[in-house]
């Protein structure tokens, strides 16, 4: 019998799971900042928003995440990651599906992500999703204080 991905809100005890995800850059979106993927800032996030960040799980572990971020503009799915050892297809689709139900709920008609235009396996998989390519564009950061 297949393994069902079970899909739910981040909760504070995930934390050690979450960034182990976001340190693994195998994880095709994997990435870590301590400025913005600290416990105190998910949780200050998960606490204004408790969907705001996701994990996916296969028999009680998890396995993905994925978080949204959003306004009455615009909403991203942000820090897209899903291990390289389980069906990643069906976890990263299991994601999606909720995030984009989500979105839909709260009004959205469009849902954006970034992606390396030089990893051909994450284009893939927003592809594979029915994401559109957009430009390539680049993005300029710069740390404040």
């Amino acid at each position: 019998m297949p393994e069902e991905v079970h899909v739910r809100q981040y909760k504070a005890s995930d934390y050690q799971k979450l960034e182990v995800l976001y340190k693994k850059k195998e994880t095709y979106g994997g990435e870590f900042s301590e400025h913005r993927d600290s416990k105190a800032v998910i949780d200050r996030i998960t606490s204004k928003d408790p969907y705001a960040v996701l994990v996916a799980e296969l028999d009680g572990e998890i396995v993905g995440t994925i978080s949204l971020i959003e306004n009455e503009r615009v909403a991203w799915l942000y820090r897209f990651c899903v291990i390289d050892d389980v069906n990643k297809d069906k976890v990263a689709e299991a994601l999606c599906e909720k995030a984009e139900d989500l979105l839909t709920r709260r009004g959205h008609g469009q849902v954006l992500v970034y992606s390396d235009p030089n990893n051909s396996k994450l284009n893939e998989r927003y592809k594979k999703l029915g994401f559109d390519k957009g430009g390539n564009y680049v993005c300029f950061w710069k740390d404040l204080g």
